[in-house]
């Protein structure tokens, strides 16, 4: 049972980061939609937007990848259907 325990803190672990990050994203966004993109600037924020927008996706898949261990490691329930 303690790998399911440490699987379901994971995925604790990885929503309250999706917050923060989900934060900063939209910060960043609403940043580029001010900038004139014809500034320098405006390329780093752009730069950060995409840094973030892998980040999200990396979020995403390790969220996938313990919710399919945490049903693989919970007990099953035998009884009859």
């Amino acid at each position: 049972m303690e790998h399911l325990d440490a699987l379901l803190e994971i995925r604790r672990s990885l929503h309250e980061l999706s917050q923060p990050l989900a934060a900063a994203a939209g910060m960043v966004e609403l940043v580029m939609l001010e900038l004139p993109e014809d500034q320098a600037l405006y390329k780093e924020i752009q730069l950060v937007d995409q840094q973030l927008a892998k980040i999200v996706e990396i979020v995403a898949a390790i969220r996938r990848i313990a919710a399919d261990a945490s049903q693989m490691a919970a007990p099953r329930r035998q009884g009859r259907f």
